[in-house]
């Protein structure tokens, strides 16, 4: 997070321009979509630990250190190429997470692997600090040498606690067994399964919707600080504020509200509509006025906080079994196809008009909305459908009438 605050600015500063911002956008999906499409043969194949533990290196610590020594927009893209890899430990990783939990475990696993996140965004002011004192690009160096060691260091310790899941246990066992070598098995039940069950497409929609949305009208989005420097006219140092405030609401959202709330439809819609105000504040506001982007990060943080962490369980809560690995592999790849091509428009989108990054993010945000309400329905009518079936089958077994 201390690094990836003021990224676009440091890019912006070697001289990468608002066009080549968008197009390492792009490379980084394009080549994140080849990743993605392999994610869940690669999470089969080496089992859910391996994998986290290799493709975590390459595209954190390696990426990372890339950003730091490079001073051209292709080396800036190589190191793109490598974060991408994180498309297949965003498979391996999860399933790690929820394979061998129930539901309310997975809650409490999305809300602090959520919670350890934004603590860290808590000292983005220090990033503020430093960029003030050293400048854009020595500071950031600085932070991104931190973030190197730090990474690697958790990254290592973490692995020696980590053990195998039980469904990864049985597939490492089936392919040992069967003397399988690579494959795209994973993606054998895959279309079955969403086929089966619409609930899947539709909780898949929103996510792939959420996520393309994140790079363009979010804190974490390249365009961000440079609306707020440039479009806004505020300090580059005074923002880094921006980040403690966004970091200490979405811990506090987190922390105190979101265990007390029943995993449903609501407080997901709730969170998008606080950020599509967040949104709205934004597009409204007058230049250097410094109030009202604090309201809108404090609005966009509220429902980040509510919304992140349910809607990633709720997909790991309507896909099951052996398939899981191949619906978040689609779910993956298909994230990075659209978000490439959302890359490659965008920064010309943003060097046109700044402010219409932000009508775009507010429309994928409406229609993640209208993805949730359509979900609502399907489910009801599911539940209707199985309790008629069941109704039926112990009538045909003389057990009771359907009705």
């Amino acid at each position: 997070v201390l690094f990836n605050f003021y990224l676009s600015l440091y890019l912006k500063a070697q001289g990468v321009t608002d066009q080549q911002i968008g197009y390492l956008i792009a490379i980084g999906f394009v080549s994140g979509t080849i990743f993605s499409m392999l994610s869940g043969a690669i999470t089969d194949y080496l089992g859910r630990k391996k994998t986290t533990i290799i493709f975590d290196l390459i595209a954190w610590p390696l990426a990372i250190a890339l950003y730091a020594v490079a001073n051209n927009f292709w080396l800036f893209a190589l190191a793109a190429v490598c974060n991408s890899v994180m498309r297949v430990t965003a498979v391996s990783f999860n399933l790690m997470l929820v394979e061998d939990a129930d539901e309310q475990q997975r809650k409490a696993a999305y809300t602090l692997i959520n919670m350890i996140n934004i603590f860290s965004g808590l000292f983005t002011p220090l990033a503020g600090l430093l960029v003030k004192n050293l400048g854009i690009i020595t500071a950031e160096r600085i932070l991104m040498m931190f973030a190197v060691v730090s990474m690697s260091t958790m990254m290592l310790l973490r692995n020696r606690r980590y053990v195998e899941t039980r469904m990864g246990n049985e597939i490492l066992n089936e392919r040992q067994a069967q003397k399988a070598g690579f494959g795209f098995t994973a993606f054998a039940g895959t279309f079955r399964s969403l086929a089966k069950k619409p609930s899947i497409s539709l909780a898949m929609s929103v996510l792939i919707l959420f996520n393309l949305y994140l790079p363009l009208g979010t804190l974490n989005s390249m365009y961000f600080a440079p609306y707020l420097t440039e479009h806004l006219k505020l300090d580059q140092s005074l923002i880094s504020v921006l980040g403690g405030v966004n970091s200490l609401t979405i811990f506090g959202v987190l922390t105190c509200l979101l265990p007390r709330i029943p995993q449903g439809i609501f407080p997901l819609l709730a969170g998008l509509l606080l950020q599509m105000t967040s949104l709205v504040v934004l597009i409204l506001i007058p230049p250097g006025y410094f109030g009202g982007v604090v309201v809108a990060v404090i609005l966009y943080a509220f429902g980040f906080g509510l919304f992140r962490p349910l809607i990633d369980a709720l997909f790991a809560e309507v896909t099951e079994g052996k398939e899981r690995a191949g619906l978040y592999g689609i779910n993956n790849t298909l994230i990075a196809v659209f978000s490439a091509l959302t890359g490659f428009f965008s920064g010309r989108l943003y060097h046109q008009a700044p402010v219409a990054i932000f009508y775009l993010s507010f429309l994928i945000l409406l229609l993640c909305t209208g993805g949730l309400i359509i979900y609502v329905f399907v489910e009801k009518k599911r539940c209707v459908q199985d309790k008629f079936n069941l109704a039926e089958k112990g009538f045909r077994n003389g057990e009771k009438e359907p009705f």
